[in-house]
This record gives C-alpha cells, structure tokens and sequence, in this order.
C-alpha cells in the first residue's frame, strides 16, 4: 500500500478544486455531466495511463487534486496548496466529447453476461473499416488488461464512442485501480471484466485462435519494463514512488511477462 502523502514532492503540481465536486469516478451523469471526477488515490490509476501513451491507447489523464475553498484555473505546487488543501485525492478531467453519443454494452442492447459480448459488440460498427478499428481498440485493452491483471472491467468501467458520423470506437480507457496487484487476482486467474474474461492459460489460446493479432499485441507486453513505466509516470508528475516498492513492482512484472509467455509460446 502506498499512501499519496509519500509520493508527494514540493513542486508536484495541484489543481485546487471546490470541495462541493462529487468525490467519485463516475462518468456518466447525464442530467449534469461532471467536470472532474475524484477517486482515493492509487498508483495503478498512473500506470495504467504510462502504459496507454507508451502503447498509443486513448486514455483519461489523471492528476492531483487537492480540495479547497475554490478552484483554480491553473495548478500550483504542493507546497503552497498546502495552504489551502487539507485532503488530496487523484482526479481526472471528463474526456466526453460534445458531438459524440457515449454508450455501455448495455446501452447498445447486450447483456453484460453474454459469454459472446466481444464479438457481439463489433456488430454495431458502421461498416467494415470501422469493425476493425473497433475491434483493434478491444484488442489493445484486453492486452493492457491482461499485462496489468485487470480485475474491474466491468459494466460501466469502459465504454463506446459514437460520433456524428455513427462511426463507433472504444472510448479512452479509465479506471485502473483493481489492477497491478496480486490480491486481486485469484490463483491461476489472468484478468477479467464483461467483454472477456481469461481465467486459464487454455482462454487466452482460445482467443488467440479466433483473433490471431492478438498473440502480437501480447506479445509487445514483454518488451515494457514496468519499474521504468512506473518511474516515468510518477517523474512526469514531479512525484516519486518510494525505493521499497520497486522490488514490488519488478516482481509482478516478471510474474506477468512469464504468464505471457505460456500463453504466445
């Protein structure tokens, strides 16, 4: 566990936001869309979007927020929002696009539980060129998923973008805190969520048969070096994560690159 204060500098940067904003991530709020969205903090939250640049996966952006009288219409340093802030908390800016239409699976008429959601899903792509943009968005997060030991993809924590033109996408990805720990894994299990789960190394196969793409954008998993994904993450936020949890973070890392290989070998 590592606690926010820790990873904290002087001159990390902090948007002071009203303490009147919701204190949770959720992004839909159609009666009254949300500006920001508040969450406890948690370094997966950073990997996740680290990982999203390196692999170029449209993402939310998350930064520091601190909860004070007012907002500001720029950030400042921890060190003078101190000041003014007594909690602080990860937060991240609504991505929604005015001229897009933002959906569930559910929305588009699946159930969550349909064992064939993936590929249900890919019938609501305009036309051929759109179902394999679609169906890559869907294949880079599962690999993400997969890599990170995603175990919260469900229902409302992905969802679809439709603009003016119907043409349809996986919106940028958020949502990354049941993630990058064993804990929430149970044993043997890889990742799961509703638009696939993989519990055995024979799933993944599977998949791979059906989706044989899938076995390269896997495979580009072994080549990330998680403890400098983490570094990076943190350095670009003028934050530091403590010495001690790299060995942590090197662990995982190579539990997840050996279960790969299993899986594309």
């Amino acid at each position: 566990m590592v606690h926010l204060e820790e990873c904290l500098t002087h001159s990390t940067p902090v948007w002071v936001l009203t303490n009147q904003l919701p204190k949770k991530s959720l992004f839909r709020k159609k009666e009254k869309p949300q500006e920001y969205f508040l969450k406890q903090f948690n370094p997966a939250e950073l990997i996740g979007e680290e990982l999203c640049r390196i692999k170029n996966i449209r993402c939310a952006h998350y930064f520091i927020a601190g909860i004070g009288p007012y907002n500001l219409k720029a950030p400042v340093w921890y060190e003078y929002a101190q000041k003014y802030c007594s909690v602080f908390r990860i937060a991240s800016k609504n991505f929604h696009e005015p001229d897009c239409t933002y959906k569930s699976a559910v929305q588009y008429g699946f159930s969550q539980d349909d064992p064939e959601l993936f590929e249900k899903i890919l019938t609501v792509a305009k036309d051929e060129e759109n179902k394999k943009q679609l169906c890559m968005d869907m294949l880079q997060m599962l690999a993400l998923d997969i890599y990170m030991g995603q175990t919260d993809r469900y229902a409302f924590n992905y969802e679809f973008e439709e603009d003016p033109s119907h043409r349809v996408r996986l919106a940028p990805l958020f949502d990354f805190q049941y993630s990058v720990d064993p804990q929430w894994l149970n044993e043997g299990d890889i990742c799961f969520g509703d638009l696939y789960s993989f519990k055995t190394i024979e799933d993944c196969k599977e998949f791979i048969r059906k989706y044989p793409v899938f076995r390269d954008i896997l495979s580009s998993y072994l080549g990330v070096d998680l403890e400098y994904v983490v570094r990076d993450a943190f350095s670009r936020r003028n934050m530091k994560m403590p010495e001690k949890k790299f060995e942590y973070y090197r662990q995982f890392d190579q539990d997840r690159k050996d279960m790969i290989h299993r899986i594309v070998d």
